[in-house]
């Protein structure tokens, strides 16, 4: 991803939702990752962004399970909505990210957390959510999920 200025409108944090894949990827350009970095944006009911969390050198490729449990477990504000995006520099999208999408929404799912897309950026930007079939998570918010805990 490229530091210089994306041409589309960047939601504001807590006041405009994040409806699309255009939305998403203009917020992520504010953190545009450099390295082996995961990012995860983490959505209130409304799918407004409430935070941002950038967590560096994540050169594991299960990292994401263990980032999803720090936003799960995030005690400073109510989410019910999650984005993530995994830079592998110079490196793509994997077959085995089809499982790694399966399990990580199904971790946020348990959580009554929707986990509305996760981007690999590597020679291009690819949603393992596509290697498996699954209808992509954009739109309205889904009714609010009651979270366990």
């Amino acid at each position: 991803m490229s530091r210089s200025r994306p041409t589309h409108r960047i939601p504001r944090g807590f006041i405009d939702p994040i409806e699309s894949r255009a939305d998403a990827l203009a917020v992520l350009a504010l953190a545009a990752p450099f390295g082996h970095d995961t990012i995860a944006i983490l959505l209130d009911p409304d799918r407004c962004g409430v935070g941002i969390l950038v967590v560096t050198d994540t050169r594991d490729d299960d990292a994401i399970f263990r980032i999803i449990d720090v936003c799960i477990d995030a005690q400073y504000t109510e989410i019910s909505g999650l984005i993530l995006a995994t830079s592998r520099p110079g490196g793509d999208v994997m077959s085995t990210d089809a499982s790694r999408w399966r399990r990580a929404s199904s971790q946020c799912d348990e959580a009554g957390i929707e986990l509305v897309e996760w981007f690999v950026i590597g020679t291009h930007i690819a949603c393992p959510r596509e290697l498996t079939g699954d209808q992509p998570r954009w739109g309205p918010p889904p009714p609010h999920p009651t979270r366990h805990r």
